[in-house]
């Protein structure tokens, strides 16, 4: 069987990535530029490296109630190992939850006009990925956090000023304001550094999983077996 592959190849003496020596980046690489590497085949510049590092740490973990968390604690407190309950949660990131990323990337490149693109998703239900918070009703903390960074790195993005002039669109044309979320922030920062849909939801998917396996150890210290729903939260609608 012969396979190909452009990503890495371990040699006698070394292992090489994307065409950059193992041992050169252990010594000279971030974490963060390693998995920049890694995903666009090329080393991020001192910009890039900065702003990218921070999208990450920005997702790494958003609570306990989320679709992934609570799927992998679930998953642990079954008894499961730390790899499995991980892979439990990783495996509920989808659409609902850990796709708003891509999706928010698709959707911006097909903007030319912020106007029309809010009078169109207004008019026919359309969603506009990247806006609005279940808890964060007046603004997103951290795109505040991570645009400061974009700022101090001087960091410009033509799909982050879009991101802003649809915002006031939403605003002026609904009447109401719907906050830029997070997601809707990384999927500009990552389409301006050349990544593709398919990437935003890896690069969320990478961003995460340290806070699953933080939710997971956490679980599996915790006394007590499986955890499961108590009856009172549950309505039977049956006959």
């Amino acid at each position: 069987m012969e396979f190909k592959t452009s990503i890495s190849k371990i040699t006698p003496d070394d292992h090489i990535i994307r065409g950059e020596k193992l041992s050169h980046l252990i010594q000279e690489s971030s974490f963060a530029d390693a998995i920049y590497l890694l995903l666009r085949s090329e080393k991020p510049n001192k910009i890039q490296s900065r702003v990218f590092e921070a999208a990450l740490v920005s997702a790494i973990d958003h609570g306990m109630g989320t679709t992934s968390s609570m799927a992998a604690r679930f998953a642990a407190s079954g008894g499961n190992s730390v790899n499995a309950a991980v892979a439990a949660g990783v495996i509920a990131l989808g659409d609902y939850h850990g796709g708003a990323i891509e999706k928010a990337m698709q959707q911006l490149v097909g903007v030319t006009s912020a106007k029309d693109f809010v009078s169109d998703a207004l008019a026919h239900k359309k969603i506009i990925y990247g806006f609005g918070h279940k808890i964060y009703k007046d603004a997103d903390p951290r795109v505040n956090q991570l645009l400061e960074v974009c700022r101090k790195a001087q960091f410009s993005s033509g799909h982050i000023d879009l991101l802003a002039s649809i915002e006031k669109e939403i605003l002026q044309q609904k009447g109401k304001k719907i906050p830029l979320n997070i997601d809707g922030l990384l999927a500009a920062i990552l389409l301006e550094m050349g990544f593709t849909p398919k990437q935003g939801r890896g690069v969320f998917i990478i961003a995460r999983t340290p806070g699953l396996v933080a939710q997971v150890l956490e679980e599996l210290d915790l006394p007590g077996h499986a955890r499961r729903i108590d009856e009172n939260q549950i309505m039977y609608e049956g006959k």
